[in-house]
């Protein structure tokens, strides 16, 4: 019984690395990813964020309360190690904004400039779009890659995790117990 839950366990670890390396061989147009995308909703979840800082090999670990505002952005609310508030809205942190606007609001327009559009299904509800910069985008040597994970229910989507890849840092985020607000 247990070398059967480890030979799960493995299988699904390999199903995860494999989906998000094979989702950059699945590029796409921007009209084309629009189209496959689900709509989102607004909603709050809880957060797990785990960052990798590259250059000292060094793990911070965090969590707290997720809250995403289809037409303001998204508000992470750490609770854990320390409670800070850090707001992606229209005002603050305009790239990663403009990013979450344009996935949400289906303009991949923005996208389309600036990077390029991978994406694959994963499952039977599952999907993973992954951006790149492109060589003559604004953020061509700050970003390597954002990969986002979600699962469609019907035609309403959610995220359920994202990893972010900078230069110094690697962000991995999932999101959990998520529910529709106003």
């Amino acid at each position: 019984m247990k070398k059967c839950a480890i030979l799960v366990i493995a299988i699904f670890v390999l199903g995860v690395c494999c989906g998000a390396a094979d989702v950059f061989s699945s590029k796409i147009s921007a009209q084309k990813a629009a189209s496959l995308m689900p709509d989102f909703q607004n909603e709050m979840c809880k957060f797990e964020q785990n960052k990798y800082l590259k250059t000292s090999e060094a793990s911070l670990k965090s969590g707290g309360d997720f809250k995403f505002i289809k037409d303001k952005g998204v508000i992470f609310e750490t609770t854990y190690p320390i409670k800070s508030t850090t707001s992606y809205t229209s005002g603050q942190n305009k790239r990663i904004s403009a990013i979450i606007k344009s996935i949400t609001n289906k303009n991949y327009t923005y996208l389309e400039k600036n990077f390029d559009i991978y994406y694959t299904k994963s499952g039977d509800s599952g999907w993973i779009l992954a951006l790149k910069p492109t060589t003559a985008g604004q953020l061509k040597g700050e970003l390597g890659s954002i990969i986002i994970y979600g699962l469609t229910t019907g035609h309403t989507g959610r995220i359920s995790k994202m990893i972010i890849d900078t230069t110094n840092t690697k962000t991995t985020i999932n999101f959990t117990n998520c529910k529709a607000v106003q």
